[in-house]
Parts: C-alpha cells; structure tokens; sequence
C-alpha cells in the first residue's frame, strides 16, 4: 500500500509540474503573438518581457502539488516503519 501512495505523490508532483510548465509556455506565446504585429507594423508598444503566471495562480497546481506531497510523506513513513 505504501507504494501506491508514494508513487501517486511523486506522479502528482510530475502533473503540477507539467501544468506549470505549460502555463508558462503558453505565456510566452500569447507574448510573441501580442508583440509580432506591433513589430512588423512598426508602431505600438508591447511589454517588453512576457507576465508569467505564479505557482499558485492555477487552483490545480498548487492542489496537486499539497496533495502529492503529502502523499509522498505519507508513503515514505509507511515504508521505513515497514522496512523496520
């Protein structure tokens, strides 16, 4: 049972890391979109670096993060009181 509860943390740490990464990917596109025709046009301005979203902006990061720690503590203690 410990090894299902360790390996579910560590894959909800993978899924909030991923989801982060992503929001992030997608910042810096919608940042090229926004500046690529203020540059080809010649006029207009644009921020001069893209808004990246924070760690907790998206509900289900900072969710699957909390749980999957918590989830790796929990399997992580199951297992050494086992292997004792």
């Amino acid at each position: 049972m410990w090894k299902s509860s360790f390996i579910s943390g560590l894959g909800l740490i993978a899924l909030s890391g991923i989801l982060y990464t992503v929001e992030r990917f997608i910042a810096v596109f919608e940042y090229i979109g926004d500046a690529a025709p203020v540059k080809i046009k010649g006029s207009g301005s644009y921020p001069s670096e893209p808004t990246m979203p924070g760690v907790f902006d998206n509900i289900f990061v900072g969710i699957f993060l909390i749980l999957g720690l918590i989830l790796l503590i929990i399997g992580l203690s199951k297992g050494i009181k086992k292997s004792s």
